[in-house]
């Protein structure tokens, strides 16, 4: 087992009502694994919820793009501090932040 922690903030935070969690993950799961199964597994009540706030929908259904992949809305999810793939295997220890969109002026 592979143990990662994920940070949430903004409404994300809100809708699960925790700052940050542990997963023990099984070895090559990835970063699309994880957001797309086992966190909304762990937080059921909200799991659609979860999905039409992170994922871009259309009529209910999470979009992909052409390789099956689903297509994030806003939201800013990093790995270690940097931005990453969804493809991205998780590796013991990593740091997910999943984080919503913000701006300056």
């Amino acid at each position: 087992m592979t143990v990662v922690y994920v940070r949430y903030f903004g409404k994300l935070r809100e809708l699960l009502g925790v700052r940050n969690e542990e997963y023990a993950v099984d070895e090559g799961t990835t970063l699309m694994d994880l957001l797309e199964n086992r966190i909304p597994q762990r937080h059921p009540e909200v799991s659609e919820a979860w999905a039409e706030t992170l994922f871009r929908t259309v009529k209910g259904e999470v979009a992909q793009n052409k390789n099956g992949v689903p297509v994030l809305g806003n939201y800013l999810v990093t790995l270690n501090g940097k931005s990453a793939s969804l493809g991205e295997i998780l590796k013991e220890g990593d740091e997910v932040a999943v984080m919503p969109p913000f701006g300056g002026g």
